[in-house]
């Protein structure tokens, strides 16, 4: 019969490995499963005399990621976990432990003054943990004796984690997830991958997000394996671990695995590795991500999705010999999904819809939210928010979130497509599309990439490299050189905010016009707009403009410039330096004379009327 309790899985995995590495950091050197045992079983038995209630909820605030992993395993043993960010503010500590209601908080070594300030503004209880419950139990682990009273463990269908949503759109959700929910997630993860005793986990991704707690962490202990806690994702100290402890798995989110690649792009050779396959979950990793990670370690990326109410993994590419389908996330592993039209009705194979999952990993709702819980669990199941498509064999192709889908003046499109496309031009290195409010439009397009060194390339030669790749409607307005993509906590981008975050690089001092052309350009397009003046770089969509202006425009400066300038150009070249461009090359150098004594006139006149 298979074990339906998450936290006795981890507690039996933990048993496979006594007298081997569970745990492996550099601070304390490894850490075999009895002293993890025998540790988890000292901070339960420190639970219990403080008299805290079996089944009660505990926040974990713990910057170490050794601290983070023993107080998650022993937590989920009688009680409910709950891993809060360390690095939340004091204001945003006080929402989450009032929203949590915890009977005890955890404090691990290092937590911040701001967490503290607001533990002890909410009044509850504390329990300190540091390295000294290791070194006590590397001292007790051959006689396996831990003093003082255990709980017993909660029930299958027992809240064993909660968690609460990113609030990227709205007020944050929690997320209670039963030891059953987190079992059968944890099976599925370790038989989809294939994991044994013999493999070990490289952990980068932070212990208070489903992705580290269940992929990175949890499914490599039940499996028996080791896991290597590498802390908070640096480069040069991902690289190290990879060559000093020989892992043979590591799962990402996209943003980590970029950042990998342009670091591991820059060393001379090639790096000697034990890595058996590299998985990617959270969020959707561009084909040529993946072929460049192929190339470099040699060794299959395994794309999978999965989210907080699923208790993660929903889906998985196998690995090989096995068909994987670089662009999907694969196949349902332990869940069904269907792809349902808005009305509830099954969409064709390769059709875009919404989808929709059931399963024993998922949540069976919210806590405390009816609201959400009606709008998300429905009788075809739990509606995920995700868009995307199922071919003839099952594999899912994910298109984007209903909510980010920018519509721009009717037309729908996915900015996952738009990033996909800037990736692939040589010379960027990460890109993130996203909606832009506009009076007329509604949303407007709008990206932000980042260079290589050296890359040259502005954002105007990048709108025309797309305009190569995608439907001229799908090309942003507007292109933003910046340093690097904004990424919430867990690295995971926040799409929707991204307009907020990034607005100051699409906002340059105006550059005036200088020759007749650029003159006519940016006075008449502005009148057009019902503007008081434009800049050479202001952009004709984000001032106003519309496909119905654009027309307007195309006429008016044509009967100026004596060159006709069709809609599809203004469209291209949204600005006035980009348009000054187009016309340059099609007057001559009579016409432009006649241009300057056009505008000489003008501004003759204009100064009669001013005096």
């Amino acid at each position: 019969m298979p074990v339906t309790h998450f936290g006795a899985q981890l507690r039996a995995g933990l048993k496979l490995r006594a007298d081997l590495p569970a745990l492996i950091c550099d601070d304390l050197g490894p850490l075999s499963g009895t002293t993890c045992l025998v540790a988890m079983d000292q901070l339960r038995a420190g639970l219990a005399a403080a008299d805290l209630p079996a089944g009660s909820r505990i926040a974990i605030i713990a910057p170490q990621p050794r601290h983070a992993a023993l107080a998650f395993v022993a937590c989920l043993q009688s009680h409910v976990a709950a891993p809060l960010n360390p690095d939340y503010t004091r204001d945003e500590f006080l929402f989450y432990l009032n929203d949590l209601q915890p009977g005890l908080v955890l404090l691990g070594a290092g937590a911040t003054a701001a967490a503290e300030a607001a533990v002890a503004s909410c009044g509850l209880p504390s329990l300190r943990l540091g390295d000294e419950v290791f070194q006590a139990a590397q001292k007790a682990s051959q006689l396996g004796v831990v003093g003082g009273r255990l709980p017993a463990l909660s029930a299958a269908a027992a809240p064993g984690l909660i968690l609460h949503t990113s609030g990227t759109t709205a007020r944050p959700k929690m997320v209670a997830l039963s030891q059953e929910n987190l079992a059968c997630s944890g099976t599925n993860i370790a038989g989809s991958l294939r994991l044994g005793e013999e493999d070990i986990s490289l952990c980068a991704m932070p212990l208070f997000h489903i992705h580290g707690l269940m992929a990175c962490l949890g499914a490599a202990l039940v499996a028996g394996g080791a896991v290597v806690l590498a802390g908070r994702f640096q480069p040069e100290r991902f690289v190290d671990c990879l060559l000093r402890h020989r892992p043979t798995w590591f799962s990402a989110v996209p943003t980590l695995h970029l950042a990998l690649m342009h670091h591991l792009e820059q060393r001379a050779a090639p790096m000697d590795h034990a890595l058996r396959f590299i998985r990617s979950s959270s969020a959707p990793l561009p084909p040529s991500i993946i072929a460049r990670l192929e190339g470099y370690f040699d060794a299959p990326v395994i794309e999978a999705y999965g989210m907080t109410e699923a208790s993660h993994q929903i889906a998985s590419n196998p690995l090989p010999p096995a068909v994987r389908k670089p662009g999907t996330v694969g196949q349902a592993f332990g869940t069904s999904i269907a792809i349902l039209n808005d009305h509830g009705t099954a969409c064709a194979p390769g059709a875009v819809g919404n989808v929709v999952i059931t399963g024993a990993g998922v949540t069976p709702g919210y806590v405390e939210n009816p609201s959400a819980n009606l709008e998300a669990f429905q009788p075809t199941g739990f509606w995920t928010g995700d868009l995307g498509s199922l071919d003839k064999d099952g594999y899912l192709r994910l298109t984007g979130r209903c909510k980010e889908i920018v519509n721009r003046g009717g037309q729908k499109i996915s900015p996952r497509e738009i990033d996909e496309a800037l990736i692939a031009i040589p010379g960027i290195t990460d890109a993130v599309a996203f909606a832009q409010p506009h009076a007329s439009l509604g949303e407007d397009l709008l990206a932000a990439v980042c260079l290589a060194p050296g890359a040259d390339l502005t954002g105007e030669a990048i709108r025309l490299r797309l305009f190569e790749r995608l439907a001229d409607y799908k090309v942003p307005s507007q292109i933003a050189l910046v340093d690097a993509i904004p990424v919430g906590a867990t690295g995971k981008r926040q799409r929707l905010q991204m307009w907020s975050a990034l607005q100051g690089y699409f906002s340059a001092p105006m550059r005036a016009p200088v020759t007749s052309v650029e003159i006519i350009l940016c006075e008449f397009t502005a009148e057009i707009l019902g503007q008081e003046r434009m800049g050479l770089d202001d952009n004709f969509f984000n001032l106003g403009g519309n496909s119905i202006l654009g027309v307007e425009l195309s006429i008016t400066l044509g009967e100026l410039l004596g060159c006709y300038i069709p809609p599809i150009v203004i469209f291209r070249h949204p600005t006035p330096a980009g348009l000054s461009a187009f016309v340059l090359g099609r007057l001559s150098d009579q016409d432009l004379a006649q241009l300057d004594q056009v505008v000489r006139s003008l501004a003759e006149v204009e100064g009669a009327a001013g005096t």
